[in-house]
């Protein structure tokens, strides 16, 4: 009787041992699990999150900013980063600072400024969404082919113009105009590789402001594009638009992800954190 005994007790303690085992194991199995992550970034990514972290106190729909920022309103070389928010309320840089080229007058507040002054519209504003004169809609466009981007491309047609001469009805709107004969309108074709690809910015885009007589034409055709060069090798300042060179450039737009409800937050550091 003592022998059976002695049986039925190592028999559950050998049972019991492994049933510890199993559960360890599926606990360790679970904890060493890494997280889901509900949004991508570079784990040692660094950027300027007190400047994001202000600007989104006052936008707190947005889940993800293209920074572009100078020193000073004057200024005309600057940086862009880009940084995402995750579902738990924490911001974190998907990009680095990138070296970036704005209007060759530095920046100003979009009602300060006017098309054709040379700034860049200083403010928050949406990625721009566009119907195009054939209907389509598209937020990013290039003369190149899609280089994988989240967002509807629109491969440029020899139509396309972007109407740019204020107080007309073309103003802020693509439309089919081959050669884009007025003054100040872009013939997105002409413009080559500087429109390899680019994102729509969405200044004075909805409701635009400048497309009838007598409205202030604050801004048309205000993009993120490549960086254009001088003989010499230097940077050039743009007309209004916000630079960066081509990889840098195919790397940015790349993360925009409209679930995100992407933004740009364009201007002087102090001036965003404090105004924008």
């Amino acid at each position: 009787m003592s022998v059976r005994v002695n049986l039925l007790v190592i028999l559950l303690v050998l049972a019991g041992g492994a049933a510890a085992t199993a559960a360890a194991g599926l606990s360790g199995a679970t904890v060493s699990s890494p997280a889901v992550r509900d949004v991508s970034f570079a784990p040692d990514g660094t950027c300027d999150l007190a400047t994001i972290e202000a600007v989104s106190s006052r936008h707190q729909e947005v889940r993800q900013f293209v920074l572009m920022t100078t020193g000073a309103f004057d200024q005309s070389v600057g940086t862009v980063e880009v940084a995402v928010r995750n579902d738990r309320g924490v911001w974190h840089c998907q990009h680095s600072a990138m070296a970036a080229r704005f209007g060759r007058n530095g920046t100003r507040p979009l009602l300060e400024r006017r098309s054709g002054d040379g700034t860049t519209p200083a403010g928050v504003f949406p990625l721009g969404v566009v119907t195009a004169w054939d209907g389509q809609v598209f937020s990013i466009f290039g003369n190149r082919p899609d280089p994988g981007v989240l967002v509807p491309y629109r491969a440029v047609r020899l139509q396309d113009c972007w109407g740019a001469t204020a107080n007309t009805a073309a103003y802020q709107h693509l439309v089919d105009r081959p050669w884009c004969p007025g003054p100040h309108d872009e013939w997105l074709a002409g413009y080559g590789d500087a429109y390899s690809h680019a994102a729509v910015i969405g200044a004075n885009l909805d409701p635009v402001s400048g497309d009838e007589p007598g409205e202030t034409p604050y801004a048309a055709a205000i993009f993120l594009h490549r960086t254009s060069y001088l003989g010499s090798g230097e940077s050039k300042a743009t007309s209004g638009c916000v630079s960066l060179a081509y990889e840098d450039l195919v790397d940015t737009l790349r993360l925009i992800d409209p679930r995100l409800t992407p933004h740009f937050a364009i201007g002087p550091v102090d001036w965003l954190r404090s105004s924008a």
